[in-house]
């Protein structure tokens, strides 16, 4: 089932739409065409009550002033880009900086911050909504005009597919995700510490302190990032590791063990459970790396139903090429070539 609302206002008058996908199961994904935004994702407890397994915001404003990407799709770049500085066939481009010194989730006004155009593919079983967006050659200083669309399906098996798409009229980088944080226990529950989580990855990319990687592959064994095996989410929190102070906590590239080049295939990564609501969350990618973020800078930051969200509250798993790949030559590549195909795979599946 597909329901369409309106959520608000641009600041110009255009519209923002709100798409609620539901399935059979009574699970429902809300999702907004401003920044493609995945507000709310309700699961059901018992026939009159809904878990609410995603951080987000009640207006337009508040996702317009948002700083920390709540929910939203990433472009043209996930992640950070070492000063904002990259070369592409010999060629110099200096992007947005808009974090310190460098360039983080494509600039100040990235895809975050758009109003997508929204079509519905079904809105029968399996709910599916297209939303497309071209992003101008020099959009934050990246080259090309990109084309890009991203389809989320909410399916019977109580998954939520993203695939994303894009073509470029010139060599580009592109590198998108997803940038939901979610908390099992429900949004407004507090810390996600008790979670437990694995992620399959052997290696982490290591970075200086100012979350720029080093350059280095670095094997997991006896550190922190070790999450193949369940893992409470505190136990990474509470060490003393460098990589851990340099983060406030978990903010950090896991290099997926599962990676195929060009594969179009989503694969198992990992899983987050929440021991209260026994609400798991199972992750699947095409894409090389997870960057998982435990929103280590919140404070008192006011959420969905006047929820004042804290450091920790909730987890992002972001599926992406790994960060400042244009500027680490041992790094899968981000490069999009002129009317080369892009296309990348994410699902997340719920348990309950």
């Amino acid at each position: 089932m597909m329901d369409q609302t309106s959520f608000g206002k641009m600041p110009d008058g255009e519209l923002v739409k709100q798409f609620c996908l539901t399935n059979s199961h009574n699970v429902s994904v809300e999702i907004l065409n401003l920044g493609g935004i995945i507000r709310r994702w309700l699961i059901p407890k018992d026939k009159d009550k809904h878990t609410d397994i995603v951080l987000g915001f009640d207006t337009v404003d508040d996702y317009l002033s948002d700083d920390s990407y709540l929910g939203a799709l990433i472009g043209r770049y996930s992640n950070r880009i070492s000063k904002g500085k990259f070369n592409l066939k010999g060629i110099d481009y200096q992007t947005d900086i808009n974090l310190g010194d460098n360039c983080l989730h494509g600039g100040n006004n990235g895809f975050n911050k758009k109003v997508w155009k929204s079509t519905v593919l079904s809105s029968g079983d399996n709910p599916s909504i297209m939303l497309q967006l071209s992003s101008p050659n020099d959009d934050q200083g990246f080259p090309g005009t990109l084309s890009v669309k991203v389809i989320y399906t909410l399916t019977e098996q109580n998954s939520l597919k993203i695939e994303y798409f894009a073509t470029t009229d010139q060599i580009t980088l592109y590198n998108p995700t997803n940038h939901s944080y979610f908390n099992l226990s429900g949004h407004n529950s507090g810390s996600v510490k008790a979670h437990e989580v694995q992620i399959l990855a052997s290696y982490y990319t290591p970075t200086d302190k100012n979350a720029i990687p080093t350059g280095e592959i670095a094997k997991v064994d006896d550190t922190p990032f070790d999450l193949r095996s369940m893992t409470a989410i505190s136990q990474p929190l509470s060490s003393d590791h460098q990589q851990i102070e340099y983060g406030n906590g978990l903010d950090h590239n896991l290099c997926l063990d599962s990676y195929i080049p060009h594969s179009k295939v989503a694969t198992y990564v990992g899983k987050a459970v929440a021991i209260d609501t026994a609400i798991n969350l199972k992750i699947y990618t095409s894409m090389p790396g997870m960057q998982v973020f435990t929103a280590n800078h919140f404070v008192n930051k006011k959420g969905k139903n006047n929820t004042d969200y804290q450091a920790q509250q909730g987890v992002c798993f972001e599926t992406q090429f790994y960060p400042d790949t244009p500027n680490q030559p041992y790094f899968p590549s981000a490069t999009l070539e002129k009317n080369e195909n892009f296309y990348a795979i994410t699902v997340y599946e719920v348990l309950f």
